[in-house]
């Protein structure tokens, strides 16, 4: 039995023929199951009403409430919800369009994932052509990246009884109260019950004075968003705030506290830096490799333990901070830093798998100031892996996975795999632009790829290599990356 879809939409004085072609993009789906539920907002446009009711004659499946007095998208998002026969709820603007299939991609999902809970797909734009331009191609659910934007957004997929069980819509997030809902949703769901489903499924429709035509034509928006983000951390008990990203006011930066008393910390250098913002920690000068770096750990007094390769200077005052404040929390295994070269361009730090070989850094060669894919190089998100050129662990962490393998691994991917291992016990591995080095060297490990280390990569992980949930399959392998290059299906 396949799931009814109610596909929610708040109107308020549409343009019509961008209305009329988003309820023939729904009309359209190849997957019947649905219903069309919309809620007119008290539109002033003589037009609409007529239209709308002209819509429900011509079929059964359209649903449609006319609200007495304007009350905004939220309120006028519950009324649609308030309509809602199914299973399921997809959320589509006025005057954007569903691909034919996304509605039959959803049911797919749902009967993969019975117990799933909420659902989104890559999107494109349509600019004032109909032109599709700008695809999206996301990564899997990213936790820590959706604090920073709604990478989410469209398509966006939700339980019907956990939209009811949140209250649905919240007033006074105008702007944002899609990642208001979206927020609260997650509150209640295991990472394995948000799926993303790696196609286009939704074009957003670039209307001059839209978010999708003027990222900050609405700037009341960011503000709302940050209420929610504060809202959504004080909900999960984080002592943690959001504010604006530094590099881009749209986007967001959440600060963690530190724990009283801060923690101790032993910091491992190949090459010894005593730098004079940091006289008081524990510096110890290893040689490179996986062998040394063990024999370090073991004989360390710090609580953290900060793993420095290569890197001769700290670009960020507060990049120990800001490392700590991650890696302190019992949920994350190992935290990364964003390591320039002294030319200026980004050399380490997030890994890809897959990319170029075993792996490559996210972002490589990028000048300072350059957002990376749709802001990506901006934002502390989730890794599958982070480098040991500069990578800091909780030393309990660091010997409960045996550290790192210097067995297999002697000289390179060793990091890849101990963060993997973190991953596989359900720990997280997080990449932070907030902490900026500059290293010397290169990143791209190109001997490495070929090595035996990597042929031992290859038989341990091979399949993850091949489908790294924070990159995308749709984007290429060969380097620099973030290349739309789509797989064969």
């Amino acid at each position: 039995m396949t799931p009814l879809i109610s596909v929610l939409m708040p109107v308020y004085n549409p343009d019509l023929k961008f209305l009329e072609e988003a309820i023939a993009s729904v009309r359209g789906q190849s997957h019947e199951d649905w219903e069309l539920c919309v809620a007119d907002d008290g539109s002033t446009d003589p037009q609409t009403r007529p239209f709308l009711e002209e819509m429900e004659r011509r079929d059964a499946r359209f649903r449609i409430v006319f609200r007495e007095a304007n009350g905004g998208i939220a309120a006028c998002s519950n009324s649609a919800l308030a309509l809602a026969r199914g299973q399921w709820c997809a959320l589509l603007d006025q005057d954007d369009l569903l691909a034919e299939n996304a509605l039959a991609e959803v049911a797919r999902e749902i009967a993969h994932q019975p117990d799933a809970g909420l659902i989104y797909s890559d999107e494109d734009f349509l600019d004032p052509t109909g032109a599709h331009i700008n695809p999206f191609f996301k990564p899997d659910w990213n936790q820590e990246l959706f604090l920073g934007q709604n990478y989410l957004n469209h398509l966006g997929v939700y339980r019907t009884n956990l939209l009811r069980e949140i209250g649905g819509f919240r007033e006074g997030f105008e702007g944002s109260q899609d990642y208001d809902l979206a927020l609260r949703c997650s509150e209640h769901l295991r990472a394995d019950q948000i799926r993303h489903i790696p196609r286009i499924l939704y074009h957003w429709r670039m209307v001059t004075g839209s978010l999708a035509d003027q990222p900050d034509a609405k700037p009341h928006a960011r503000h709302a968003a940050r209420r929610a983000l504060n809202s959504h951390l004080q909900a999960r008990g984080i002592p943690a705030r959001a504010e604006a990203c530094p590099e881009n006011e749209e986007s967001h930066r959440v600060i963690y506290e530190l724990p009283t008393p801060a923690p101790t910390v032993t910091i491992f250098a190949t090459a010894c830096h005593k730098w004079e913002a940091l006289p008081d920690l524990d510096w110890i000068n290893t040689a490179p490799g996986a062998a040394a770096a063990n024999r370090a750990a073991r004989d360390a007094g710090g609580d953290i333990l900060i793993f420095l390769s290569h890197v001769s200077n700290a670009n960020d005052p507060g990049w120990l901070r800001e490392m700590l404040s991650l890696v302190v929390r019992p949920e994350v295994g190992a935290v990364g830093a964003r390591l320039w070269s002294p030319a200026g361009t980004l050399e380490d730090g997030a890994l890809i798998l897959g990319l170029g070989g075993i792996a490559t850094p996210a972002f490589h060669g990028i000048p300072h100031g350059h957002p990376g894919y749709f802001n990506r190089a901006w934002l502390t998100q989730n890794f599958s892996a982070v480098s040991a050129a500069c990578l800091a662990v909780r030393k309990d962490v660091f010997l409960d996975q045996n550290g790192f393998d210097a067995t297999n691994l002697p000289l390179h991917f060793y990091d890849v795999d101990f963060c993997l291992r973190l991953r596989e016990h359900g720990l997280q591995v997080i990449w932070t632009p907030y902490a900026n080095l500059t290293c010397r060297g290169s990143g791209l490990r190109e001997e490495a790829q070929t090595s035996s280390e990597a042929a031992w990569m290859e038989k341990r992980w091979g399949e993850q290599l091949q489908r790294d949930p924070f990159y995308n399959p749709n984007l290429a392998r060969d380097l620099p990356g973030f290349r739309f290059e789509p797989p064969d299906r």
